[in-house]
């Protein structure tokens, strides 16, 4: 049975790269706010040993950006362009650089689900390929929103992305 697609732009309510605070990396603070990076979101997981922090005040201006819970976050520009991974609890509450687009679903598509399956090889290799840019690689929102996602009933959406992720846990666990 073959499962119908869908484009990305309708099955989020929220599709957004973050921003910079006023002042740049002078506002980094050494508590408050996580500040997530390019450098921060790797696929399957997020790095938050380097993670920057943000006063309340620049949190406030970047309320536009805030990360919420099951939120995935896909690197849209440079190096590392098309690294995702689901937002980790450990780091909210957080906003997110310019460099980093928020893809929250609706009800009809797991996260987890919609993670694995940007990061599928052959689908990851697509992103990098229709990045724009001469100098600088880049995924725009309007390419974010019209990519076709493969949309299985949602109960196997979890299964596939159950079972992926206990994979992602035992390679983990083998490389330690």
């Amino acid at each position: 049975m073959a499962w119908a697609t869908r484009k990305l732009g309708e099955l989020t309510s929220k599709i957004g790269s973050g921003a910079t605070p006023r002042g740049g990396s002078t506002v980094y603070r050494p508590s408050g706010t996580t500040f997530i990076r390019s450098q921060n979101v790797h696929d399957h997981k997020m790095r938050l040993e380097d993670v920057a922090y943000i006063d309340d005040d620049s949190a406030a201006a970047l309320s536009s950006v805030a990360v919420s819970p099951g939120d995935v976050l896909i690197n849209i520009t440079g190096d590392s362009i098309a690294r995702t991974s689901l937002v980790d609890l450990k780091a909210l509450p957080a906003r997110v650089s310019q460099h980093v687009a928020i893809l929250r679903p609706t009800d009809e598509l797991d996260s987890r689900y919609l993670q694995k399956f940007l990061t599928n090889p052959s689908f990851k290799d697509h992103l990098i390929a229709i990045s724009s840019g001469g100098t600088r690689k880049a995924l725009t929102k309007a390419t974010l929103e019209s990519l076709n996602i493969a949309l299985p009933p949602l109960a196997v959406q979890r299964a596939i992305a159950e079972v992926l992720g206990a994979l992602d846990d035992k390679i983990a666990a083998n490389h330690q």
